[in-house]
């Protein structure tokens, strides 16, 4: 039985997260949100979730506070692409278009 280096698993995940995160949906904002949220982790911390847009604006507003550098339109943007792709209508409008399709 061979094992693995634990030098290369440690090497091959860290060049899986960036795949991840171009699997994001596309739109405007989502190559802001690749720069900005996950130059400090996954993107999984954010794809779980669905908030509002007010739930959303308070987690940008805490990035910011933890370092995270974007101006107010940047965070706009952001919270824009956060809402319409991993909001709570965001869940609805995919639920009703599976429904649409059976």
């Amino acid at each position: 039985m061979k094992t693995i280096p634990l030098t290369a698993l440690l090497v091959s995940s860290v060049f899986a997260i960036p795949g991840f995160s171009q699997d994001l949906p596309e739109g405007p904002g989502k190559d802001l949100v690749i720069k900005v949220c996950t130059s400090c982790h996954g993107a999984e911390n954010f794809t779980d979730k669905r908030n509002t847009k007010e739930d959303w604006k308070a987690v940008v507003q805490t990035m910011i506070e933890f370092g995270a550098e974007v101006n107010s339109e940047q965070a706009e943007i952001i919270v824009n692409y956060l809402t319409k792709n991993f909001g709570k209508s965001a869940v609805n409008a995919k639920v009703n278009e599976a429904v649409r399709r059976r």
